[in-house]
């Protein structure tokens, strides 16, 4: 592959903002963020999503040739457009050669305009090792081989590479061995190995571990992935993916500096649709000319292995307590998570052709503990049935909509389990580690509202989260509730809409006069409290 520009900022399709935006309005969404500024927004690269979305297959074809129609941008040159495929194991294996058939049909329409093809890589979700990522990597090739044949395109295998997007905890610690093999098949195989972008994701991470434990595995993902620069001469590109709230990233402009210093090493970080559409399209470009300024300037993570195993540990410890709430949580979070607001065109959670979130494995975290009895504890953790897991987006705003914001969860204790299970200085070191974990918190703890979560959680859950609170302020000093007249109206939306929130979850169907209007009486307000706290989820 030709030397291609790194992008600094990656557009993308999450439905995280409280705009509702369709599919037949995205081609022009993704034309006006990838224009240069003041005209459009600057952005480098747009993520179009096929994953679980009900994506139609022309909008590649319709965004590059839209931005070839403007001729201020050249797709493939100066931006990128970058698919997120289906997962063959997930969403089928026809829905991901669609998806790549679509690409090729958009470089054929680019290569004939401009003598350029247009998208470069695609993006595979939920990777689950080397082989899966070689196998795709040779239905790529198959597919360009088909262009090559009917169209005449080029016959060259590296037209088209792949980005992995670790999701899990348990892949992430098995990165270096992932990476290596597949490049080492992609030599055998004769592919092309300069360069190699891979991405991680926050939202789920989260989702299924905690807010911190997601914080801590991306960053040994991203001291990993550079030792496999080191050993292997490729270059390696790392693309974090996240959106505005601290549980799935806390990627703000007022929060920048604190993300440029706990991923250095990044070179691609997202923009998701609650930057651009509920903190405005002002602090969108100004946030993209700091990231395009600054972040190919950070120094990549590098962890000493020592370092590494002391962090498994802490991030076992967090995603214990986590999961002791989490658990009990699951069955009032899924019937919240149901009435959040679509905001994009996605498959349903649960269908012929969608499906949902995979459970979470704390048990596959136990092989690589060096703390044993940690390891037995996790091992013993045998939580009842829960169900399917509701998108992270969907989660986070569902909790955030009773008072109790998922950054909480567990986090207090943790650092309590932390501070007497490896002493002070094991909590001194992960503070140092994750500097803006007291800016995260302080963050969240603005729309704690116990009063009103109280009314939506079981009794031992409520204890937990009392706790937290209590050992979060006793470590790091951080305030609970209300601090602006903003705030102040969120308690009061919380509190106008928690008798009708109740009626619905809890089907008392008899209670109320008209169903529909209830509902949409409350998916109004679960969007005035993503507007006030800048995303939906």
């Amino acid at each position: 592959m030709d030397k291609l520009k790194i992008p600094a900022t990656m557009m993308t399709q999450h439905p995280d903002a409280c705009k509702y935006i369709s599919v037949q309005e995205e081609p022009e969404e993704a034309i006006f963020s990838l224009t240069p500024q003041p005209a459009g927004l600057g952005l480098e690269e747009v993520m179009v999503d096929f994953e679980g979305k009900l994506t139609p297959y022309q909008q590649t074809s319709q965004i590059v040739l839209g931005l070839l129609s403007k001729e201020t941008v050249i797709p493939g040159k100066d931006v990128f457009v970058t698919p997120r495929i289906p997962s063959g194991l997930e969403e089928g294996v026809f829905r991901q050669l669609m998806a790549l058939m679509s690409v090729v049909e958009s470089n054929y329409h680019a290569h004939k305009r401009s003598g350029i093809y247009a998208i470069r890589e695609v993006i595979l979700p939920m990777t689950t090792g080397a082989e899966e990522l070689l196998s795709v990597r040779e239905r790529i090739i198959d597919v360009i081989d088909l262009a090559h044949k009917e169209f005449g395109m080029s016959k060259d295998p590296n037209i088209i590479e792949i980005i992995p997007l670790i999701e899990t905890v348990p892949e992430i610690f098995e990165i270096k061995t992932i990476f290596k093999k597949y490049l080492e098949g992609c030599k055998q195989r004769g592919l092309s190995a300069e360069r190699f972008r891979y991405m991680l994701g926050r939202s789920d991470l989260a989702l299924s571990y905690g807010m911190v434990p997601a914080v801590l595995a991306n960053k040994i993902a991203l001291s990993l992935g550079h030792q496999v620069q080191k050993s292997t001469g490729v270059e390696i590109l790392p693309i974090l993916g996240g959106g505005t709230l601290p549980f799935r990233g806390h990627f703000t402009l007022d929060n920048i500096e604190n993300t440029l210093k706990e991923y250095p090493g990044v070179r691609t970080l997202t923009m998701q649709s609650s930057i651009r559409y509920d903190h405005g399209y002002e602090e969108t470009k100004k946030l993209a000319q700091i990231l395009q300024q600054k972040l190919s300037l950070t120094r990549p993570l590098v962890y000493e292995q020592t370092v590494t195993n002391k962090l498994i540990n802490v991030i076992a410890v967090f995603v214990k307590h986590y999961l002791f709430s989490f658990y009990p949580l699951m069955e009032m979070v899924n019937k919240i998570s149901d009435l959040i607001p679509r905001q994009r065109d996605r498959l349903a959670r649960k269908s012929e052709v969608g499906y949902a979130r995979d459970l979470p494995h704390p048990e596959k975290i136990t092989k690589f503990l060096e703390d044993k009895d940690l390891a037995n504890e996790l091992q013993k953790f045998k939580p009842k049935v829960i169900g399917e897991l509701p998108r992270a987006i969907s989660f986070t705003a569902a909790l955030y909509s009773i008072g109790l914001p998922p950054e909480i969860i567990g986090t207090g204790r943790a650092l309590d389990e932390v501070k007497e299970r490896y002493g002070d200085g094991a909590l001194d070191e992960l503070l140092k580690i994750y500097p803006s974990l007291k800016e995260d918190l302080n963050f969240a703890c603005r729309f704690v509202h116990l009063d009103n979560a109280r009314e939506f959680l079981p009794t031992e859950v409520f204890a937990q989260v009392e706790r937290d609170l209590k050992l979060i302020w006793r470590y790091l000093g951080v305030k609970i509730g209300s601090q602006t007249q903003k705030d102040r109206l969120y308690a009061t939306i919380l509190e106008t809409m928690k008798p009708i929130l109740k009626e619905i979850i809890a089907g008392r169907e008899e209670i109320l006069a008209d169903e529909s209007l209830e509902e949409n009486l409350v998916r109004d307000w679960i969007l005035k409290l993503g507007l006030i706290r800048g995303g939906l989820g």
